[in-house]
């Protein structure tokens, strides 16, 4: 066979270029093992270098056997002895070489004592640093919660500041139950800034961790399984409802997850994505639909003044709050008999078969299993006693009169307006007339499109700006009932800005107002909750609605969630809603009646009385200005024309 001379030169060619290839590559193979072994954690790296020791220790031992050195006067090693005397050289003991030893031991030793600061000095350096980086993940919130019968809150907004105190106060003959708060901050932010707005004592029963709610693996640090309660907020951005049902499903479809159903409470901005929240709770999580009940709050309370103040006693745990309870003695009797079976604490409903009814029909018979819905300070806050005298004599027989028709203005524009809209529809008479003024859109189209569907409003629009002080004039407030200021939704600026936006609006009708002497309604919404503060200026007929009314009930919720159904009934336009009505119509002016009178007048009404507003305390903040919730139903107070007796009624 004839040997190709010029194939056999392609071959050492290709040979020699494989060579020179591998000669590169063993390097940087060489350096991405060492880049991997680095990666794998201290656990790995202390075992190959307890590994790489021992090989030293006994290729040394060898060569100490096989040429039988040792220190000069000393008999040569054997294997045992010379393993021995070659592992503690390595670790930096042992490695004695005298004057009497020849130089080969001599040369020996010291190349122990080389390998053995490297040995020693890599352990340090890989002991430190292991104890370093637990102790930025422990800085970090990445250490998992061992805690059980705990409160988890998913999220990390202004929400935030609310509901831990309120939790606190809920849950404050539990010292020991901690809320375990996950957020997509650092953890040493959100702990400086607990610590800055709610104190430093918060921190020994707030424990934070950083992490995402929606990843699984950072959901798994705060212990889910073992939570009472796990509240979602509604964080911030353009689409925050995506961001709570990814979260409730991270929870929900987690591999790890109970058997048992999951207690959680989430707020969804959008009620178009009521049905979707439904299917993804599945039963486990009470919704509330906040851009829904801030339209219905903002509607409800615009012709409603001091309405504020009520809801602030029954969603803030620092007042009377509503709870469930069963009792046998009133078993057979009607509803309007066990309104007045408590001295101290208001009945407002039932609940029959998991339904809640608020002022229902006053004959209604308790059945065994009904459980009374109550306002009371605490569930030991019913006070039972002997039911004090009704004066007959007392009780007024006038009805209200209601207006043909309402006007309101509505200053600024945002995304739940049409819904205030639909609300405002609900409340308001026929004929009543709504006009809208904004200079960020131009809603004309929009609005032609919506009132049709809008039987009880006509609806109108002006192209003015609401931060213009001469333009606010030219609008002629004094000739409305009702003013109702709106955040603009602009995307361009930030939430203290459409705030500051806000209050600069706010202070101008405020002031027009004052100088015209007007009699009208003013609600706010303002974003912030930090800002309420400010818009309220000690003004409780300005309804300040903000997201910490959602964060309060979430709170009370998370408590008892039976109480979202009672929410829902309040906020609900067919059923039995709250109503500031003139005390005249209930009972005689000037002169004193206790509340059993007022509960006896509101029923024949078919009306819960559950408190009253003392007009000449509407400005005094420190008497929650003159709203009385759960009033002691013996104590007598002289009643004014200008007063109002708190009720729950329907239209």
């Amino acid at each position: 066979m004839l040997i190709n001379l010029g194939n056999i030169v392609i071959y050492i060619k290709i040979i020699l270029i494989w060579r020179r290839k591998m000669k590169k590559s063993w390097g940087k193979r060489l350096q991405y093992y060492f880049d991997y072994l680095f990666s794998l954690g201290p656990g790995v790296l202390i075992a190959a270098l307890a590994l790489f020791t021992m090989l030293l220790s006994l290729i040394t031992a060898l060569i100490l056997v096989v040429s039988r050195l040792s220190p000069g006067g000393e008999p040569p090693f054997d294997f045992i002895e010379g393993l021995w005397f070659s592992f503690l050289a390595n670790l930096g003991e042992g490695s004695v070489a005298g004057r009497e030893s020849v130089w080969t031991f001599r040369f020996l030793t010291l190349g122990l004592t080389l390998a053995s600061i490297f040995i020693v000095s890599n352990l340090i350096g890989i002991i430190s640093n292991a104890i370093t980086q637990k102790i930025e993940n422990l800085r970090r919130g990445k250490s998992a919660v061992i805690e059980n019968g705990h409160i988890v809150v998913l999220g990390w907004s202004e929400q935030v500041f609310t509901i831990i105190p309120q939790l606190f106060i809920a849950e404050n003959g539990l010292k020991n139950k901690k809320i375990v708060l996950l957020g997509d901050r650092d953890k040493v932010e959100m702990e400086d800034q607990i610590r800055n707005r709610i104190g430093s004592d918060a921190l020994r029963r707030v424990v934070c961790r950083s992490g995402s709610p929606i990843e699984m693996s950072d959901l798994e640090l705060t212990n889910l399984n073992e939570a009472s309660g796990i509240l979602v907020l509604t964080p911030e951005g353009d689409n925050p409802d995506a961001e709570v049902v990814k979260t409730v499903l991270a929870i929900t479809k987690n591999h790890q997850r109970k058997s048992d159903p999951y207690k959680i409470i989430a707020a969804l901005k959008e009620n178009q994505n009521r049905e979707l929240g439904k299917i993804v709770g599945n039963g486990e999580v009470e919704w509330i639909f906040s851009g829904q009940v801030i339209a219905r709050l903002l509607a409800q309370s615009c012709n409603q003044p001091g309405l504020s103040v009520v809801y602030s006693e029954l969603l803030d745990f620092t007042g009377d709050e509503i709870y469930f309870i069963e009792d046998s003695k009133l078993i057979g009797r009607t509803y309007r008999e066990a309104l007045s079976s408590f001295q101290k604490g208001v009945v407002i409903g039932l609940q029959k078969a998991e339904k809640v009814t608020l002022n229902p029909g006053m004959e209604t018979i308790l059945r065994p299993g009904d459980q009374l819905v109550v306002i009371a300070s605490d569930e030991q806050g019913l006070i039972q006693g002997e039911r004090g005298a009704v004066r007959d004599e007392w009780i007024a027989s006038n009805h209200a009169v209601s207006k043909a028709s309402e006007s309101v203005i509505i200053l600024g524009w945002s995304e739940r307006g049409n819904e205030l809209l639909v609300e405002l529809n609900n409340y308001f008479p026929p004929k009543s007339k709504v006009c809208i003024v904004t200079d960020k859109f131009d809603l004309r189209q929009e609005l032609e499109d919506v009132s049709s569907s809008l039987k009880n409003l006509k609806v109108s629009f002006e192209k003015k700006s609401i931060l213009d002080r001469n333009e606010l004039e030219s609008l002629k407030l004094q000739k409305y009932d009702h003013v109702i200021l709106l955040s603009n939704d602009d995307r361009t600026l930030s939430i203290q800005q459409i705030d500051s936006n806000t209050l600069f609006t706010l202070l101008h009708i405020r002031n027009i107002v004052e100088q015209g002497k007007a009699k009208l309604s003013i609600a706010t919404e303002i974003l912030d909750g930090r800002n309420s503060r400010l818009a309220e200026v000690a003004k409780a007929d300005d309804f300040i609605v903000s997201d910490r009314l959602i964060s309060l009930m979430m709170a009370q919720i998370v408590s008892d969630r039976r109480r979202n159904a009672v929410y829902e009934d309040l906020f609900n336009p067919q059923g039995s809603e709250i109503y500031l009505k003139p005390a005249c119509e209930y009972i005689k002016t000037g002169v004193a009646v206790n509340f059993y009178t007022i509960l006896e007048a509101a029923a024949r009404k078919n009306e819960t009385a559950i408190g009253y507003r003392l007009s000449s305390l509407s400005e005094d903040a420190k008497r929650s200005f003159g709203v009385v919730i759960n009033p002691e139903k013996r104590e007598e107070v002289v009643f004014t024309e200008q007063d109002r007796i708190i009720v729950l009624a329907e239209k």
